[in-house]
This record gives C-alpha cells, sequence and structure tokens, in this order.
C-alpha cells in the first residue's frame, strides 16, 4: 500500500496539472470558432456603406453559425481534453479511496458514493458542454450578432466586437477560455472534494491537513491555514462563519471568495471558495502534534 503522504502529492499534482490543460484546448478552439464562422460573418449582405442589411440571407446565417459553434465545441482537442478533465476526477476518487484505505483497511465506497461522482462528472458536463456553456458563451454570441443585424452596424465593427468575444481582447479573455477558467478548477475540486467528504464522515475521520500549495492569486482565508492541522470542529466553525483554531480572518460570517451558502457541512466540499485549489487531507490522530490537540481541546472540539 502506497504511503498517505505519497498519495496525498499525487493528488495535489492531479489537480494542479488538468485545468491547465483544458484552458489550452479552450485557446485552440476558440480560434478554430473563428476559422471557421469568421468567412460567414464577412459574407453577410451590406449597404452601400457597409452597414450589414437586414435580409434574409443574413438571418440564416445567424442559424448556420450557432450549427458552426456546436460542431467545433462538441468535437477535436477541447472534447478530448474534456474527456481527460473528467478522467481526472475517477483517478482523485481512487487516490481518494487508496488514502482511505490508510485509516480502514477494507474499504470499499457504497453505491451512494459512487453516485456522487457520477452527479459531479455531470455537472461538470453540463458546466463544459450544456447550459453553463451556451449561457456564458454561445448565446452572448448569437445575441450580440443578432442585435448587430437589428441595429444594421457596421460590418467591420460587428466582426472585431465579435472577433473579441470569441478569441478575447488584450483585456479580457475570449468567452470559451473566461468560462473554463471561472468554473473548471472549481468543478473539479468540488468533485473530488464531495465524494471525499462522504468518505471521511463514514471514516468519522477527525483531523484533517490544509494543503494545495500557494500561487500569486491564493486569497488570505487559504494562504492562513496552508499546510496546518486542523480538527473537524474548527474547520466547522469556519463554516459557520466563527473564527477558530486562533485564526482571525472572518468578517462578519464570511471571507473574499466565500461560496454562497457554506456552513459547518458544506465546508468540506467548497473549502475557501470559488476556484479553491486547496483540499482537507485526512491526518491520523497519532501523527497530529500535542500543541494541536492542546488548541482544540481549549475550544471545546477535543477530548
Amino acid at each position: 500500500m502506497a504511503s498517505l503522504n505519497s498519495l496525498v502529492k499525487k493528488k495535489v499534482a492531479l489537480f494542479d496539472s488538468v485545468p491547465e490543460k483544458l484552458q489550452t484546448a479552450a485557446l485552440k478552439t476558440q480560434a478554430q470558432i473563428w476559422k471557421r464562422i469568421e468567412p460567414i460573418l464577412q459574407d453577410m449582405d451590406v449597404d452601400s456603406s457597409g452597414n450589414i442589411s437586414q435580409t434574409e440571407d443574413n438571418i440564416r446565417r445567424i442559424a448556420i453559425i450557432s450549427e458552426e459553434l456546436k460542431k467545433v465545441l462538441a468535437g477535436g482537442e477541447y472534447k478530448e481534453a474534456v474527456r481527460t478533465f473528467l478522467s481526472s476526477i475517477d483517478e482523485g476518487v481512487q487516490l481518494t479511496d487508496e488514502i482511505a484505505r490508510n485509516f480502514e483497511k477494507g474499504f470499499e465506497p457504497s453505491e451512494i458514493q459512487r453516485q456522487i461522482v457520477n452527479i459531479s462528472k455531470q455537472n461538470a458536463i453540463n458546466t463544459f458542454f450544456g447550459g453553463g456553456l451556451d449561457a456564458r458563451f454561445t448565446q452572448p454570441f448569437l445575441e450580440q450578432l443578432t442585435s448587430n443585424i437589428a441595429a444594421r452596424a457596421p460590418l467591420n465593427e460587428a466582426v472585431n466586437a465579435l472577433r473579441g468575444l470569441v478569441t478575447g481582447t488584450d483585456a479580457n479573455d475570449g468567452r470559451l477560455l473566461a468560462n473554463i477558467k471561472t468554473t473548471a478548477s472549481t468543478a473539479q475540486a468540488i468533485a473530488d472534494r464531495s465524494y471525499s467528504a462522504a468518505v471521511n464522515e463514514q471514516l468519522n475521520i477527525q483531523w484533517y491537513e490544509y494543503l494545495g500549495g500557494e500561487i500569486p492569486t491564493t486569497r488570505p482565508f487559504c494562504e492562513h491555514r496552508e499546510g496546518q492541522i486542523f480538527h473537524r470542529g474548527e474547520i466547522e466553525a469556519w463554516g459557520d462563519g466563527k473564527n477558530s483554531a486562533g485564526i482571525n480572518d472572518i468578517r462578519d460570517g464570511s471571507w473574499a471568495g466565500r461560496i454562497e451558502g457554506t456552513d459547518s457541512r458544506s465546508i468540506f466540499t467548497f473549502v475557501g471558495g470559488w476556484n479553491c485549489r486547496h483540499y482537507l487531507v485526512p491526518v491520523p490522530d497519532n501523527k497530529v502534534p500535542a500543541t494541536i490537540k492542546a488548541r482544540a481541546k481549549a475550544e471545546g472540539f477535543y477530548e
């Protein structure tokens, strides 16, 4: 059996690498989308001043572009990157099971726990292909295109604005990449943590290490907890909006980046909040320093 430490390192490395691969695929897909739809846009009917005309052919071009968007997003590198992303959730589950066996040798996940994973994966699929992608990318593009036709906008200006929406500008990411950056890490982490929380609850885990490393965008909430061990009760207190474990950074029951609905239970899934890279990793009682036990005892969480 692999050591607990090596399993934890594998898990942290896994969840560092996969979202970056998905972002790379999103960039390439944005370029592919623009290559497919720019000729259709440039072929739009215009008047003598170069303004988009309100013609039946232009209305039909909206439907053609909509189909082209669907085709590119449903195939190729983007689809493969999402498949890899979903596989990483399964790999994370396997690592969680191996970690659990360090606490209970014969551990096997229940059917309910397996269903939690499947639901989380379906939620991720909806984010990258379904309603989530439509709301953040497809619909804004089509709405802007339709508005340009309705307003008889100059074609050159409309094409430039739509290019920025698809491939991005100096100031903003393209909508597909922006969707990935906003949701990928969170979706992956929530899927894994939801399963881990169910397993840890079954094993009655009492101690956790807050792990995930630090990057330039690490929020203070995570920075103050990185690499430290906490009792379950201390973590639950944070979820309820209370300071605990000698850390005083929760204000008015919240902190920067906190996901709405975080409470004493869901904090084991949401942890630090949106795009949080951190995990609450189980720690055996005999590996917890006496000073930490004393701190938890003083707060009434440990006997």
